[in-house]
């Protein structure tokens, strides 16, 4: 039902105090501010690229090193976190979903959540 989308934006929770009184335990709402929603499987961008663009990606497939090279991509300035960075760029790229004999379909998506410090959310 509904439609899969990849929401970018910043993730928040607030304190609900009549609730937790109510409940007994914490709760928290939660929400997202979210500065760009995509809509998932959408073939379009695909569609928009050249030949040279497509050679280009097809090369740089080729190299056995192109996840390091994707992981020391993101944020560059920024000196370790190589398992944020890690998780960032799995959740970029996604995985392949896969169907067990027709009978068993394992979702593909690379669903993360980060959260830490203040620190972290400058990465």
């Amino acid at each position: 039902p509904g439609e899969e989308v990849e929401v970018t934006g910043v993730f928040s929770h607030s304190y609900d105090y009549h609730m937790t009184q109510r409940s007994g335990f914490p709760v928290f709402a939660t929400f997202i501010s979210s500065n760009h929603v995509r809509k998932k499987e959408d073939a379009s961008s695909a569609s928009n690229l050249t030949e040279s663009d497509r050679a280009q990606i097809l090369e740089l497939a080729r190299d056995p090193k192109i996840g390091d090279r994707i992981v020391r991509s993101i944020a560059p300035s920024i000196y370790g976190h190589k398992h944020v960075k890690m998780a960032l760029a799995m959740s970029l790229f996604g995985a392949v979903p896969k169907n067990v004999d027709d009978k068993h379909r394992i979702r593909g998506d690379v669903n993360v959540l980060l959260l830490g410090d203040p620190g972290t959310a400058m990465l």
